[in-house]
């Protein structure tokens, strides 16, 4: 159950993005995650305000999230993707072709520890999207590429409300919420970092890098 599923209420467009709208379709069709509608643009939102250069996204999938960073952010922005499984690459390689986006996205295949421990760039947007039992242990790699002033944006951070539920977890997704849970009191507390975390979709977690003289 979605936390929140309020923007599709009051909004006239039914589609998170109508322009990928195929892709959504086939998405749900073929069971693969895909951001929900109030994280989508909430997300959009963001990317219109900070206008980022270098983006980095983790966990791509379809490429269905990679496309609408694309679309949203300035045209001459570039954007490195990462997904582990090969066959979802090949597939999101093809959606950014026929979008004519593959200019834009460099697509990395490969396990995201192994991926990020290789990249270079400072990023000033870095859009986290992989296993949400993951995110803590990735913390460490992000922090070594987001630039002074650049966003995390983590996604799924509240994983159907479990991390706020005080009843124990079963075991078969307690290791999930603790860690999504250390992920959350990470970055709260994180001297370098200003963050919020808001229930849009399924919870989202917003940190802000200081800059070098904050």
């Amino acid at each position: 159950m979605k936390l929140t599923d309020i923007n599709i209420k009051f909004s006239e467009n039914k589609y998170i993005e109508p322009q990928f709208k195929k892709i959504e379709n086939e998405c749900r069709a073929d069971h693969i995650p895909i951001i929900d509608r109030d994280a989508a643009d909430l997300l959009k939102l963001q990317l219109k305000i900070k206008q980022p250069q270098n983006i980095l996204e983790i966990g791509t999938a379809y490429g269905f999230s990679t496309l609408i960073l694309a679309k949203a952010s300035p045209k001459n922005s570039k954007i490195t993707a990462v997904e582990s499984d090969s066959k979802r690459a090949f597939k999101a390689k093809d959606n950014f072709i026929k979008y004519n986006y593959q200019s834009k996205i460099d697509l990395k295949v490969g396990d995201a520890f192994d991926v990020l421990m290789y990249l270079k760039s400072d990023y000033d947007l870095i859009f986290l999207d992989a296993a949400k039992g993951q995110y803590f242990y990735l913390f460490e790699y992000i922090m070594d590429l987001l630039a002074p002033g650049g966003l995390l944006i983590a996604d799924n951070v509240l994983y159907e409300g479990k991390v706020l539920e005080k009843k124990e977890q079963r075991p078969k997704i307690r290791t999930m919420v603790n860690n999504l849970k250390k992920y959350l009191k990470l970055i709260m507390n994180h001297p370098e970092l200003d963050s919020t975390i808001v229930t849009a979709g399924d919870g989202m977690a917003i940190s802000r890098r200081k800059d070098i003289n904050e």
